[in-house]
């Protein structure tokens, strides 16, 4: 599989995988519709986009990621994707207390606003970050609430200011996941919760496309499951399980399918236990340290 070569929109190459640092990576599989490669870290099992976007232009991409136009807001299909998605914040930050969460909560990927609306209600004391500094301080402004940005592991905020950190749908688009997790770390007291949500491209349906992908059966559409726009990183849960585990210094406390709402009613209880049947996958990991009595049972 041929490589993209270096542009102002791609970084060099990479030639060991971001998060477990291991050289025994290869080619994997193709999204052809936008042509980049997706590569797969032997040693760990992690996916991603080879090469990847430059700093240039995530900024540019980024800049406009999270306004929302007037219009759309009044589109009913946006209004119910933006309240599915709110319902299943809600839920996930109630398994968080259940968990034994305490209150100082940072929101990571705080977008519009939502999230951090969902936590204050939840009695959360909670502060946000996102990357664009222009909508983080209108958010900041509209709900008086602390929203830092720029690069996040250089945030300047103490070492154990947070019992939580929550990231829904963020871990899959930075190229440095392994610093947001060590800084995310930094961040949390001994003892205090991280809660992961993301994509599962170990999904059934994620994998009956990789595979249709990998035989070249879904022509012009080969690799489109796996959204190079804006993703670079494609975890299963027992990928991520690993990496937590062994490199970054947290204990996994729950893994499930996601929380949003879903028309079967069977299906939160399928993706409970058999989170591969869910087409996204949450996960609650312990900072290592002490372990408040408890737990998520």
């Amino acid at each position: 599989m041929i490589v993209k070569s270096p542009t102002p929109e791609y970084d060099p190459p990479l030639t060991r995988c971001a998060l477990c640092e291991s050289d025994r990576i290869a080619a994997f599989d193709r999204d052809e519709l936008r042509g980049h490669g997706i590569w797969r870290c032997r040693a760990c099992g992690v996916l991603f986009m080879n090469p990847q976007y430059s700093d240039e232009y995530l900024r540019r991409f980024y800049s406009g990621y999270i306004s929302v136009h007037g219009d759309e807001l009044e589109n009913p299909r946006y209004r119910t994707r933006r309240d599915i998605r709110a319902a299943g914040k809600r839920r996930s930050m109630e398994l968080l207390r259940h968990c034994g969460a305490r209150d100082r909560m940072l929101s990571v990927g705080s977008g519009d606003g939502t999230e951090l609306a969902i936590a204050k209600e939840l009695g959360f004391a909670v502060e946000g970050y996102d990357i664009d500094p222009v909508i983080t301080t209108q958010v900041s402004r509209a709900m008086d609430v602390p929203v830092h940005s720029g690069r996040f592991e250089n945030l300047a905020l103490d070492p154990g200011s947070f019992d939580v950190v929550f990231l829904d749908q963020v871990l899959e688009h930075p190229k440095n996941p392994a610093d947001y997790l060590r800084k995310i770390r930094a961040l949390l007291e001994p003892g205090g919760l991280m809660y992961l949500g993301m994509p599962n491209i170990g999904s059934w349906s994620n994998r009956a496309k990789t595979l249709a992908s990998r035989l070249r059966l879904r022509g012009a559409a080969r690799g489109n499951h796996y959204s190079t726009q804006h993703h670079l990183f494609y975890y299963t849960p027992r990928v991520i399980r690993a990496l937590l585990e062994r490199r970054f210094g947290f204990r996994v406390e729950r893994i499930r399918g996601s929380l949003k709402p879903q028309r079967n009613p069977v299906t939160p209880w399928v993706s409970r236990f058999l989170p591969n049947s869910d087409s996204s996958f949450l996960v609650i990991a312990r900072k290592e340290g002490v372990i408040p009595a408890g737990g998520c049972a």
